[in-house]
Formats: C-alpha cells, sequence, structure tokens
C-alpha cells in the first residue's frame, strides 16, 4: 500500500523549528513546509492557551492543514510562573533573578511543557497535542552552550546531575532521545497517521 505524502504548514518565522518538524514528522509522512503570520500572543501563564489562541487567530487565513507551537516553563514552587511568559520573563530578569525567587527552597522542581495546536480547515479539526519535560532548577547558573534554549543554564532535565547548558554532545543526544519518546511532534505524528493518511 502506498500512503500519500500530507503537507501541512507550520505558522512560524522561525526556519530551525520547521527543519526540526521536518526531521520529527518525515517518518508519519508529513512533509512540513513554512509560513509566517501575524499573530496576537495573549498574556497567559497557560501555553495550552496560548498555543490555541494563536491557532484559533489563523482559521479562515490558512486555508489548508496547519499548526502552531508554543513552549513554557512550569516551576512547581512558583505555581507554575513563568509558564508560557518564558520569553518575556527570561528577556528581562534573566536566569539569576529568576534563581533568587527559589533561594533557599529544597522544591526545585519544574518542567518544559511544549505544545502543537492543530487545524484542519477542511474536516474542522482542532486538536491540541503537549509533551512534557521533567527537571529541576539549577542553585546556580551553569555552563556555556545553550544551544538556542532560553533556560538552559538553569534546567537540569530528570536523571542528569549537568543543566544543558553543561553538556557534551553524547549527554546532549542522549536528552533529546528521552525528550522524544512522548513529545508533543511524536504524539502528533503516531494520532495524524493513523487518522488522516489515505492509500491511493
Amino acid at each position: 500500500m502506498v500512503i500519500r505524502k500530507a503537507d501541512i504548514i507550520f505558522a512560524t518565522s522561525n526556519k530551525g523549528k520547521v527543519e526540526l518538524a521536518n526531521e520529527r514528522l518525515n517518518r508519519y509522512g508529513i512533509n512540513i513546509t513554512q509560513q509566517t503570520a501575524s499573530v496576537q500572543e495573549i498574556q497567559s501563564i497557560d501555553v495550552e492557551e496560548v498555543a490555541l489562541h494563536k491557532a484559533r487567530q489563523l482559521e479562515g487565513i490558512i486555508k489548508k492543514p496547519f499548526f502552531v507551537e508554543d513552549s513554557g516553563l512550569y516551576i512547581d514552587k512558583l505555581n507554575g510562573f513563568p509558564g508560557a511568559l518564558l520569553k518575556p520573563v527570561m528577556d528581562t530578569i534573566k536566569d539569576d533573578h529568576l534563581l533568587k525567587m527559589l533561594s533557599g527552597e529544597e522544591n526545585r522542581s519544574a518542567c518544559i511543557k511544549s505544545v502543537l495546536a492543530y487545524y484542519d480547515p477542511v474536516s474542522n479539526t482542532e486538536k491540541l497535542f503537549i509533551g512534557i519535560y521533567k527537571g529541576r532548577i539549577s542553585e546556580e547558573e551553569r555552563g556555556n552552550d545553550t544551544r538556542g534554549w532560553k533556560v538552559s543554564r538553569i534546567f537540569i532535565p530528570d536523571n542528569f546531575e549537568k543543566t544543558l547548558a553543561e553538556m557534551d554532545d553524547d549527554d546532549w543526544a542522549r536528552t533529546l532521545e528521552e525528550s522524544r519518546k512522548d513529545d508533543h511532534f511524536y504524539k502528533f505524528g503516531e494520532w495524524f497517521s493513523k487518522n488522516n493518511q489515505v492509500p491511493i
């Protein structure tokens, strides 16, 4: 049986994210193309709410199946702060001030949550896919290789003792392998391949 290739739009201005999405989703017969779109981002720590709000602004504008993606950092002791406000918070107060907010705290549990909000205008299907990457916040900034992640110097993944920024290439590869086992791209790819591909 031959499966028709599906083209899905990733609404983002970040070319690197599109390359990663293609790498992750190509195995499911999905080809990702990029489309930039101007959307208004609500100020909320709820990353699901932010992603869904972005997607709904594009319904009726993008005429083909598409998705948007958003991520946030959730710190247990700070009641989930900064959540989806991660970028403006980190751009404003930086790592060291966030660490000061946890000064003396024993519970430093945190997670990175990534959300893919998918919409198909033909079937009017709207669906969220969520990946959660657990870890903890370090007591100080550590490491230099941020690899583009805003929390790399302060986030320690579960089963590791190093921050993301301290990891060598082998550790980084193992971290990615662990995080991708049940992430939002994996969940979307599995769901899409079971529900949307058409034999030809």
